[in-house]
């Protein structure tokens, strides 16, 4: 075995004319590294650019070329037989293409991110971060000082099981804004909120404010004046205050039918029989129309506000 301590000139070839079966570079003064050729029966073969400590390469050979771009000391044994090194306490790898390191996620890698007085933050700069977690392993975030708001559109994706609980700050004003328009104003004269027996949504009164139940108003019946129909639809009523109607075919043998505008016997949805009547609650203030089989048919109608 035969360690040699060579210095390379920038550009110039070095030949050791030493032969053996194993090259192991100890050390290269240089991020660059340096190019390594064999040489077989006198002839050199291709260089091998950039090795850095640490390379290894069995291979017969009657000597060997070495060059390097830059002024470099470079270490390296030449042997017949095997060499092993131990490594040293702090030494440097150096890998001018990268280290790429293919894992599953059943053989993950530790990492441990460290500063020398322990509270320099270490910058991490990466396009992607995901972190793959159970409920049970929650992972803890602090922001000191400041946090900046968030300009533009937040998007939050749970489920009804995730509730997410917001808390207003004491004299501060909520605003909605609805696809990043100006604020909306949050006032209600009816608000219908969907949900469970067991789903109680709690109500804080403000403090001095005074909370009112009104009791249901009585209906007031309004009588409205018999229509006389004939074979082309016409209006029964047309008073969008009613909310409640009742209309009542009063002819004993004549079949009418009741819709909007334009009904007919053949169209209609509703057709009353001879002394049948028809209770509307939900659009009793809507513009009603008849028309019967019989010209002349009577319908009394009466409604209630």
């Amino acid at each position: 075995m035969s360690y040699q301590l060579i210095r390379l000139s920038a550009g110039l070839e070095m030949r050791i004319d030493i032969p053996g079966r194993l090259i192991l570079v100890d050390s290269v003064s240089t991020g660059q590294g340096v190019d390594i050729a064999l040489v077989r029966n006198g002839t050199p073969a291709p260089y091998i650019p950039g090795r850095q400590a640490g390379f290894r390469l069995v291979e017969d050979f009657g000597g060997v070329l070495l060059r390097s771009a830059l002024d470099c000391e470079v270490g390296i044994f030449l042997s017949i037989n095997d060499v092993q090194l131990g490594g040293t306490a702090g030494g440097n790898v150096v890998v001018p293409d990268g280290v790429s390191v293919v894992n599953d996620l059943a053989h993950s890698i530790p990492v441990t991110l460290t500063s020398s007085s322990n509270t320099t933050p270490i910058p991490v700069s990466l396009a992607s971060i995901r972190v793959n977690n159970t409920a049970g392993q929650a992972i803890p975030v602090t922001f000191a000082g400041t946090v900046e708001p968030v300009l533009g559109v937040v998007t939050i994706d749970n489920s009804d099981a995730e509730a997410i609980p917001t808390r207003q700050k004491p004299g501060e004003v909520f605003e909605v804004h609805v696809n990043n328009a100006v604020p909306m104003a949050v006032s209600l004269t009816e608000t219908k909120i969907n949900n469970s027996d067991a789903q109680a949504v709690p109500v804080v009164q403000k403090a001095g404010a005074v909370f009112s139940v009104e009791g249901k108003k009585l209906s007031t019946i309004v009588n409205i004046s018999p229509v006389a129909l004939g074979l082309v639809a016409g209006v029964l009523v047309n008073d969008p205050s009613l909310k409640r109607l009742r209309i009542r075919n009063g002819s004993e043998t004549a079949l009418i039918a009741i819709g909007g505008e334009g009904v007919t016997m053949d169209s209609a949805a509703i057709q009353l029989q001879p002394g049948a009547t028809y209770f509307e609650d939900d659009a009793a203030g809507a513009i009603w129309y008849g028309v019967s089989d019989e010209d002349g048919a009577v319908i009394q109608i009466m409604g209630m506000k």
